[in-house]
């Protein structure tokens, strides 16, 4: 059978037919995608029309993985360029659940900026780099809007993380049903792809998108298609799955010798084929436990006794050889098993996980041999003084034969190659993504942070972690979450109960070759920060809250506590946890949040104006102890609405950033009054509870008819159930209106600075004013200045001029507005961070989103930091 690339191919040298089928192949996706943008079902045809149309110019000088890319980039700019506004109003609706339809009908009110990647990241197997392309958005760019995105989805939902992750799996379970009509193809069908025809191509018009008739054929196909929909149940469950593979053999009474040759045969293609898929020597693919393990059970399973226990059964026969087929094949064969005419049930997906998990782990180790084995040879790929994976993976015609076939192949491992943080070499992890979309493997509740917890490992070696110390209490926090939430249905987290310990221990105590201990015997600051980190959910604070009060009374040098900690202490405490015995043991370990749902539209002040009155009076915070949260919320924004700065300042609770009354009376800026801005305030116990050390913070869901960061507010209690407005320091300017005395001051400070009158910024310069005068430093191009706002003072002249040349920064004077606001993370406890964000003046054809920068406070003041991100 040919492939698409085959057919697309042929296109390109005139066969009709051949190009056709390419459409058809890359159609189902194309108007899944089109659909996910806000296109309805009855202008998919015309819209398909349009785009394909555009692609048609330019196929001829494309690859067929550029086309593909293409054919998504066309799509975005039809969208943009014409002012296509969609509303998913289709009568009927065409997703199978209400529920899937309701997140489809809110992701279209996402801006374009954010549901175009958030739909290519969540609904499609493309890697992160061909989003980019895409998107024309940086890594950093990409995280951020998928963020804000799915926070604005969670707030129209109303539902936590965890059951917002859920609602998108099934969501892309409806997407996968989704047969989308054929585009109109009677233009299509008159282009004449012969390059020696004297025939014009069609000028490519923008087809009316209103009232036009369609063709019969198509008109049919979607009307059988909604049919379809409309009159299909769309419930998943196991009976599906136990018999979707079945129906070769289901009319079968007897296992016949033909079927056991059958089996026989595709076992054996699998596995003489399978060492050129994985770039490896017939030898060195035998030794691999994983076929010795799956030859054991081909023999079992084709033994006497099992062939005649079975011969009544052959569904169950034909259910054995489908697993028999997973365990011998790759990775990239057991993910792509899973679209095939057989579907694994449901009551196989652990099983199948932990088959791929030491598959993977196995073809990992074997994969980093080679790799290190070559290492001298792999210098090559060094760019910038750094090893790169692009160009390990580009350049891969030109190394020795064993580590150009490793290199080649390592799709077929699931395997990315990555470099080392500890040392100049290449090492790989798992590349999970196409698996996680695949069913049923999408739609299984545990599936999905299992295999996100798997892409993280290892998380050492004998070098030390293999990531940044202050992400390890993040991961430590996924593992214990999974493992405090995992049902008694499932033992898929038995591995991860063995890892969470032991990466807790190397973080707190170290080894040989990464001790936590500096040349004076002071714990190093990144371990400080990250046992901070650590103390942020109940088990892990309940071990380090007395070492960290210990150890900072010492200076960081001693702690009984530390001392006496013992390896099992970590799953005695998460068995405490599980029990619900250990928040009576923690400082407000007990604290009980009632849930409560305030209706803005009819809001009464009066609520809380007596409770107002009587705080205002002494600024006594024990009038506030027991008080709901929601009341001293709706306290604040009553101060806001006053213009009561003092009692503004008294209700934020105590922070290193937060400024005297009288500096904050001057700079005080009201806020949008939340009665006559949001529709619904909410407060849900359960979800919106962090605990960082002593304190508990909650964050009330606040919904908006557009978001503004202002009201995004945070209560914070450390003591006698005190809640109080927790301090988070937030700058904006609009650089091309009402702030033009802050341009002014900008260009002051850098004429200041670079004149020569001062090596440093002033100390108390706002974080605002130091990124603005950087980006003054970077329309200069002027290093320096830019190497001394910044925490990257090792780069070299060369790393900075690199830096400006990867980026397409406008002039300062083309800023329209600059905001900073800092930063709430329970994990960097020991840093004050913020973000800086920039949007330029746009005209029709500019980037829809924002530049975002991260910002540290230093010694020095505020400064720019890892800038080699962006």
């Amino acid at each position: 059978m040919a492939s698409a690339n085959d057919h697309y191919g042929q296109g390109q040298k005139g066969e009709e037919s051949a190009f056709s089928s390419w459409v058809g192949e890359i159609q189902p996706d194309l108007g899944r995608f089109v659909y996910q943008l806000g296109v309805t079902i009855e202008e998919l045809p015309n819209f398909q029309q349009l785009v394909l149309l555009q692609l048609h110019e330019q196929f001829e000088q494309l690859t067929p993985e550029q086309a593909k890319i293409q054919l998504y980039k066309i799509t975005v700019q039809q969208i943009q360029e014409h002012s296509l506004h969609f509303e998913n109003n289709s009568k009927p609706q065409v997703l199978g659940f209400p529920e899937d339809q309701e997140l489809h009908t809110q992701l279209q009110k996402l801006d374009l900026a954010k549901r175009v990647p958030f739909a290519l990241t969540r609904f499609h197997s493309l890697s992160p780099a061909e989003i980019s392309i895409i998107t024309e958005m940086q890594d950093h760019q990409l995280h951020q809007v998928m963020e804000e995105g799915a926070r604005e989805l969670q707030q129209h939902l109303q539902v936590d993380e965890r059951q917002m992750q859920q609602r998108l799996v099934l969501l892309e379970k409806s997407y996968r049903r989704l047969v989308p009509p054929l585009p109109v193809d009677r233009e299509l069908q008159r282009i004449d792809r012969n390059p020696s025809s004297p025939e014009e191509s069609p000028k490519i018009t923008e087809p009316p998108l209103q009232n036009r008739k369609k063709p019969f054929i198509v008109m049919g196909a979607a009307g059988l298609f909604l049919a379809a929909v409309i009159g299909a149940s769309f419930t998943i469950n196991d009976q599906q799955s136990e018999t979707a593979g079945t129906t070769e053999y289901q009319k079968a009474e007897k296992v016949t010798d033909e079927m056991v040759a059958d089996w026989q045969s595709r076992y054996k293609t699998i596995k003489e084929t399978s060492p050129k898929r994985l770039g490896m020597s017939i030898e060195q693919y035998s030794q691999l436990d994983y076929v010795k393990q799956a030859d054991a059970e081909m023999a079992r399973t084709f033994s006497d006794e099992s062939l005649r226990s079975l011969e009544d059964d052959p569904i169950e026969m034909q259910l054995a050889m489908d697993h028999l087929f997973r365990q011998i094949e790759t990775p990239r064969g057991m993910t792509e098993s899973l679209t095939g005419p057989n579907a694994m049930p449901s009551s196989e997906i652990e099983d199948f996980l932990r088959n791929y998990a030491a598959k993977t782990d196995e073809l990992r180790v074997f994969a980093d041999s080679v790799l290190l084995k070559y290492q001298e040879e792999l210098e090559s790929t060094i760019v910038m003084d750094q090893l790169s994976p692009e160009k390990l993976l580009a350049e891969s015609e030109n190394y020795p034969e064993k580590l150009r076939l490793l290199v080649e192949s390592l799709p077929e491992y699931n395997l990315l190659a990555v470099v080392h943080p500890n040392g100049e070499k290449f090492r790989t992890v798992r590349d999970v993504h196409i698996l996680n979309q695949q069913q049923p493997i999408a739609s299984d509740p545990y599936a999905w942070q299992y295999l996100n917890l798997l892409s993280n490992e290892p998380y050492f070696d004998g070098s030390g972690f293999l990531m940044p110390i202050e992400t390890i209490p993040q991961h430590l926090m996924i593992m214990e979450q999974a493992l405090v939430e995992e049902g008694d249905g499932t033992s898929l987290f038995d591995g991860i109960e063995v890892a969470y310990p032991q990466v807790f221990w190397q973080l707190v105590k170290g080894s040989e070759n990464s001790s936590v201990y500096d040349t004076e015997g002071k714990v190093k600051d990144d371990y400080r920060k990250a046992w901070n980190g650590l103390a942020t959910s109940n088990p892990m604070a309940f071990l380090m809250l007395p070492i960290l009060e210990e150890m900072e009374a010492s200076d960081w040098t001693a702690s009984a506590h530390y001392d006496e900690l013992k390896f099992q202490d970590l799953l005695n405490a998460l068995a405490m946890e599980k029990s619900g015995d250990l928040a009576e043991k923690l400082p407000n370990g007990n604290l009980m949040i009632e849930d409560e749902f305030v209706d803005m539209q009819d809001f009464d002040w009066s609520r809380i104006q007596p409770l107002y009155e009587s705080f205002k009076s002494t600024y006594d915070l024990q009038l506030l102890a027991d008080v709901p949260p929601l009341d001293v919320l709706f306290m604040y924004h009553y101060a806001n609405k006053l213009g009561d700065t003092e009692t503004l300042w008294h209700l934020l609770a105590a922070s290193p950033l937060k400024p005297p009354l009288t500096e904050f009376e001057k700079e005080w800026k009201p806020i949008p009054d939340i009665a006559e801005t949001a529709q619904w305030v909410e407060l849900s116990g359960d979800f919106s509870k962090q605990r960082v050390k002593d304190k508990v913070y909650i964050y009330p869901q606040v919904q908006l008819d557009e978001y503004d960061q202002r009201l995004d507010l945070l209560l914070v209690t450390e003591k006698d159930r005190i809640w109080q407005i927790d301090y988070q320091q937030y700058e904006s300017y609009d650089l091309l209106g009402a702030d033009q005395q802050f341009k002014e001051n900008v260009d002051s400070l850098y004429a200041a600075f670079t004149a020569g009158q001062q090596n440093q910024l002033p100390a108390d310069t706002k974080p605002g004013e130091v990124a603005a005068v950087f980006f003054k430093a970077v329309e200069n191009k002027d290093i320096q200045a830019m190497r001394k706002l910044s925490t990257e003072t090792e780069w070299t002249d060369e790393e900075y001029v690199y830096f400006l040349e990867l980026h397409s920064f406008r002039p300062f004077s083309e800023l329209a507005q600059l905001a900073f606001a800092t930063n709430f993370s329970a994990w960097n406890s020991g840093d004050l961070t913020g973000r800086a964000e920039i949007e330029y003046a746009s005209g029709p054809q500019d980037s829809l989103f924002k530049e975002s920068f991260l910002m540290k406070k230093t010694e020095d003041g505020w400064r720019m930091v890892h800038s080699n991100n962006y």
